[in-house]
């Protein structure tokens, strides 16, 4: 149980999505974080409305139309066929074998079955009757049979890839969108979203290597406001429900002038200024449902910006875009995968605007590792029916969660789900779901079960979790259990307990938090503990773990210190975005020393000393606010910060402590401000500013000191100073700024120069600056193990990375530091940074 845990902590810090132990289980993990970069930006949270308002009717009967659609002359399933309820807002697509499903309210419909080459054909149906009326839910089989489309062209040029009607057709298309663009202020809709991982070395009834599905209610408001909540899920056996987060992702809109894709804004086929970007060829005139439909090839004129290429098809008269099949131009990276496809079926709902009823993406990923399969192909299908246009939205829908998970979404029955589902099965599909089913249950061989401890312990010594594995200087290694439940609706509860090996301590902890008010996100809670803890830095996040550098290398920036007492808190939400805590601490501090001195390479080097700290017993108040610009995943409970291009978020501080206050032996005031905005350059890569300040008045404590830790000596720290060598500066005064800009490969790629383009690196400049001092340099035992900064320390340096795209996914890169101020430490250094 408590490995299993630390698949999905490791899950959590990358953004969310490590789950099992077997090789299999890693690379779908992997792949599902790919997925989840192209949803993250529409993702929602539940929060104040009223989530009951939201989800999908249970209690009303509902008549589901199912069927098959094939070709009346060869027999052969007709995929992607749209199927609507004449005059209802909503619809359906058929999958590869020619299946639909289509779910109503009860009563009697006109079904109509489109595709283009084909002649549309309806049907009526109506639920069966019986005395006293129907209140059952019931199900209708209609097939269809759709005739191809043969038409009498006459005397009527033809164009092969033709150029100027093209030109004309998009001009078109360009001058309608404001109207297109005018006529929804908002809507909602219903979708059932499906994944497929599959290995492409396999033979396609073997090849399944991870399915997903999920029921999606989705809400959009003019100008851009986008959320989603999850009302139900199911997935494969080899991935636990709270790993499936797999939504619409936002539906790609082709009527706006720029599209977010990541960290590329990509010009939209149909912007405003899309001819000064793109070719338009006229390859074809198709019909469907008897209207005239141009079929139209985009190519970029500079293949290396970050442009679309593919088919897009707009209708004749009105000049919507109606489908839309697209790549990606070679300025578009997009990490470890090929071949991305975007594809988009529009259909007239409710005779208004043509909106998305199927929309999804493809790729590719060719892996070079060995024991691993070499190709995944990965499919994201969603479907989409139950619009409601312009209807109004409830107030307070778009708050700061853009994904929420029902707190229902893993306990609905089997029967509700299976005719819900909009985009049924493929028989491929449903065997994928039987046989991995059964091989997660089967006993596991015994080479399998080496190969999930090898790969554990991986993972224990690189993304780590410290509750049950983690290696210092101080407690050498320490082995331990530990949970973390959120089961229960407004409870939380943790607990540790686990032994360090070297320092010969039990450690523990023990609290809990329990929600008083779920608007206002007010908890209250406390801890008791007894167990090694680490000086605060401002580089090192709270979270780093040393435990691999530690033991391998004797590389550790932390300096620890031993806490026994308790801790009692509260948070609120002031208002969205925002976050309040105030906490009273009650501890007796004492000194630690370093108790190891092995490690597998630099058996030579000493591990640094741990320095003292003032023993004795704190009692402090300290309260933060932090605002935080990103929009949050509430995962049934669980709140997971999302990673968008663009935020800003800041937090300041302070804690008081003194003798006059319930006894403490400390007497300080200690106040902190840090910030860091993110924000993408139009096209001109990222660029990322960190910056913090701390001042203290009265007698601060070693324990308390601000401190710029070291970095790794052979590896960059991103946001980091990378020439100071393996010792930390501190002070009870500090400031420090850091700056970071991300060309990509912009630089090359605009350079005009062929062979440039075609580089696959990307460039990176960086530099910062820092200074730490004493107020009154305080004769405190360990002070000799700290540097201070009284003037500016300065470096600047620049980097190149994605340097091994033949090792994919694997991506190298090398940093060049130059340090311009005046301290003995490294003048210039040449480091290495190897990501995933």
């Amino acid at each position: 149980m408590e490995l299993k845990k630390v698949a999905t902590r490791a899950r959590a810090r990358q953004l969310q999505s490590i789950h099992s132990a077997t090789g299999l289980a890693v690379i779908s993990a992997a792949i599902l974080m790919v997925v989840l970069c192209f949803t993250s930006s529409v993702w929602a949270d539940p929060a104040t409305p009223d989530t009951a308002a939201v989800k999908p009717e249970q209690s009303r009967p509902y008549l589901v139309v199912e069927g098959t659609i094939v070709d009346d002359k060869t027999g052969e399933p007709v995929g992607d066929a749209t199927v609507q309820a004449i005059g209802q807002k909503t619809g359906a697509v058929a999958n590869k074998d020619g299946r639909f499903r289509l779910v109503l309210p009860q009563g009697q419909y006109t079904i109509k079955a489109t595709h283009v080459g084909h002649y549309a054909k309806e049907a009526t149906v109506a639920p069966a009757t019986a005395e006293g009326g129907s209140s059952r839910h019931q199900t209708i089989t209609q097939d269809f049979r759709l005739m191809p489309l043969v038409i009498d062209m006459g005397v009527r040029q033809v164009f092969i890839r033709a150029y100027d009607p093209a030109q004309r057709i998009i001009a078109q298309a360009i001058a309608h969108k404001k109207d297109i663009l005018s006529r929804v202020h908002d809507y909602s809709f219903n979708a059932y979203a499906k994944l497929v991982v599959r290995n492409g070395t396999k033979p396609d009834s073997q090849s399944i290597m991870l399915i997903t599905e999920t029921h999606v209610t989705s809400f959009w408001e003019q100008p851009d406001k986008y959320k989603e909540i999850i009302t139900a899920r199911k997935q494969s056996a080899n991935l636990p429900a709270e790993g499936n987060l797999v939504s619409v992702g936002g539906l790609l809109n082709f009527n706006r002038n720029r599209l977010d894709l990541g960290e590329y804004s990509v010009v939209s086929p149909t912007a405003t200024d899309a001819m000064d970007h793109y070719n338009y060829y006229l390859l074809d005139t198709v019909y469907l449902d008897n209207r005239a439909v141009f079929v139209l090839e985009v190519e970029p004129k500079n293949e290396y910006e970050p442009l679309f290429k593919g088919n897009i098809q707009i209708v004749d008269s009105t000049y919507d875009v109606v489908m839309v099949d697209m790549g990606l131009s070679k300025g578009i990276r997009v990490p470890m995968a090929s071949d991305f496809r975007y594809f988009q079926h529009m259909a007239p709902i409710g005779n208004e605007s043509w909106l998305p009823v199927q929309v999804g993406f493809s790729f590719r990923v060719n892996l070079d590792v060995p024991g691993l399969p070499k190709i995944i192909t990965v499919d994201h299908s969603v479907a989409i029916s139950d619009y409601k246009i312009d209807a109004g939205l409830p107030a307070g829908m778009f708050d700061e969660y853009q994904l929420e998970v029902d707190r229902n979404a893993d306990k609905v029955d089997s029967s509700v789900w299976s005719t819900r589902v909009s985009l049924p099965l493929t028989g491929l599909e449903q065997y994928g779901y039987t046989r991995i089913d059964s091989l997660e249950h089967a006993p596991k061989p015994l080479g399998k079960k080496l190969l999930a401890g090898a790969v554990m312990g991986a993972l224990l010594m690189t993304v780590g979790y410290p509750d049950v594995y983690h290696y210092s200087r101080v407690e050498g290694h320490y082995l331990g259990l530990g949970t973390a439940e959120n089961k229960y609706d407004g409870l939380r509860l943790r607990g540790k307990i686990g032994y360090g090996f070297s320092d010969h301590h039990w450690q523990g902890e023990a609290g809990g938090n329990f929600r008083l008010l779920e608007k206002q996100k007010l908890w209250v809670g406390g801890m008791v503990k007894d167990e090694i803890m680490h000086r605060p830095t401002t580089i090192s996040a709270n979270n780093y773990n040393p435990t691999f550098n530690a033991f391998m290398l004797k590389i550790d920036p932390f300096d620890y210190y031993r806490e026994r007492g308790f801790e009692l808190n509260a948070s609120v939400k002031p208002v969205d975005y925002t976050r309040l805590t105030v906490s009273y601490g009650d501890f007796k501090q004492t000194s630690v020393s370093s108790a190891v001195g092995h490690s597998v390479f630099r058996r030579s080097v000493r591990h640094r000393g741990n320095p003292p700290i003032l023993d004795g017993d704190l009692h402090s108040l300290s309260a933060a606010f932090r605002y935080d610009s990103r929009k949050l995943i509430n995962n049934k409970g669980v709140e997971l910060p999302t990673d968008p291009t663009d935020y800003f978020l800041w937090e300041i501080g302070a804690e008081y402590s003194s003798p006059d206050f319930a006894g403490s032996d400390f007497d300080f005031r200690w106040y902190y401000l840090k910030a860091q905005w993110r924000s993408k350059a139009s096209g001109l890569g990222i660029t990322t500013l960190t910056g913090y300040a701390g001042t203290s008045d009265g007698h601060l404590p070693p324990q308390k000191y601000f401190s710029v830790d070291f970095h790794d000596p052979d590896f960059f720290r991103t946001h980091g100073f990378n020439t100071v060598l393996e010792g930390n500066f501190g002070g009870d005064r500090m400031a420090s700024l850091y700056l970071s800009h991300d060309f990509g490969h912009f630089m090359f790629r605009s350079s005009g120069i062929e062979f440039l383009k075609k580089i696959p690196a990307g460039l990176v400049i960086h530099g910062g600056a820092f200074w730490t001092r004493f107020r009154n340099d305080p004769l405190y035992p360990g002070n000799e193990y700290l540097r201070t900064a009284p003037t500016a320390y300065t470096e600047i340096g620049f980097g190149l990375n994605n340097l091994t795209p033949f090792l994919s996914p694997f991506n190298l890169s090398i940093h060049f530091t130059w340090q311009l101020s005046p301290y003995d430490t490294e003048r210039y250094s040449q480091l290495t940074d190897f990501t995933f």
